[in-house]
């Protein structure tokens, strides 16, 4: 949040948050995000494809730039690609030039579930190939459907191989 979009007003009574005194809300999210980046201290030394679950603004861009910048690959490009913007251009053409761009670092690949299930596959196919590089991908929690996860298949592997769950926004930073 920019500077600029904050405003001084207060509703009756409340107090405004300082750096030197954080509400038990701000206290929280800081507790979550200690923990996210430890766990991604922890997954910064593999080279092992990677999925960051978590709601949209629940840090997955900044995890997935913990990883890379904890990790042996922190002296090469940090690649950041929202998958929702591609939807309109042919991957496999756009797919080497990125992997190019990335060589020797991470590709990470946020909204990776907005993909096409081709394009998808392209992605998994391309990880599994292209060990010069560092895949990363962030996708939201999917919904869960009659007692069963919704899925998509070509996720499947991503968590199978590496994955990091970001707790709700909301649980983060409740009152």
């Amino acid at each position: 949040m920019h500077a600029s979009s904050v405003t001084s007003s207060c509703p009756s009574g409340a107090v405004p948050e300082t750096p030197a005194a954080p509400s038990l809300g701000q206290a929280d999210a800081v507790s979550v995000l200690a923990t996210a980046m430890e766990t991604a201290r922890e997954h910064a030394g593999r080279d092992t494809p990677l999925l960051i679950v978590g709601e949209h603004s629940s840090g997955r861009a900044r995890v997935a730039r913990a990883v890379h910048y904890l990790g042996p690959r922190r002296e090469r490009p940090f690649i950041c690609l929202h998958c929702a913007a591609l939807r309109s251009v042919p991957l496999d053409s756009m797919l080497p030039g990125l992997v190019q761009l990335a060589a020797g670092g991470t590709l990470f690949l946020d909204g990776i579930a907005s993909l096409p299930d081709g394009g998808q596959a392209l992605v998994w196919r391309q990880a599994q190939r292209v060990p010069a590089v560092r895949w990363i991908a962030g996708a939201e929690p999917l919904p869960v459907r009659a007692g069963a996860a919704a899925s998509p298949s070509t996720l499947a592997p991503w968590p199978a191989t590496a994955r990091i769950d970001l707790p709700a926004r909301a649980a983060a930073v409740r009152v």
